[in-house]
């Protein structure tokens, strides 16, 4: 078999066969398997990527809603906690255990209520940001996508 190369890449493989010791055949038949491998080893990676990339999104995902999670029970406790401490400076206690027991306990829900209404407004900001978040992904996705389906960039002064 003969392959044919410019002259310049046929001096640096004959420099580069004799710089290794192999017959030029040799090291020529070594970079064609490299390459063939290269491009075989490619096409697998394009198979398995869209896999990856799906598994990784849903774990990432699953991740990012235990994180909200997590931040809304602080809100919520922190807030609570907060307004509570303020009530209490605020209030008598009554002098039995059950009795302050019951009325910490009236005052948490009271001030639960209070934290989950002053959220609300807090919440729907989040969201907004989510929706500009997920808008600006999708906004990327379908750039990649166009991008994809071209296979070469012409210039305008030809080849």
């Amino acid at each position: 078999m003969k392959v044919r190369v410019s002259s310049d890449v046929a001096q640096f493989l004959r420099a580069k066969a004799a710089e290794k010791g192999l017959p030029l055949t040799e090291l020529g038949g070594a970079l064609l398997e490299y390459a063939a491998q290269a491009e075989a080893n490619e096409a697998g990676d394009a198979l398995v990527m869209p896999t990856v990339r799906h598994v990784v999104r849903q774990e990432l995902d699953y991740f990012m809603e235990r994180m909200f999670d997590f931040t809304v029970r602080t809100y919520m406790e922190a807030g609570t906690a907060r307004r509570m401490v303020m009530a209490s400076m605020l209030m008598d206690m009554p002098e039995g255990r059950d009795e302050r027991l019951a009325l910490i306990k009236s005052i948490e829900e009271v001030q639960w209520g209070a934290t989950w209404d002053a959220s609300k407004k807090h919440f729907a900001g989040l969201a907004e940001l989510k929706r500009e978040v997920m808008d600006a992904q999708e906004r990327f996705e379908r750039k990649v996508e166009a991008l994809a389906g071209v296979d070469h960039f012409e210039s305008a002064g030809g080849e």
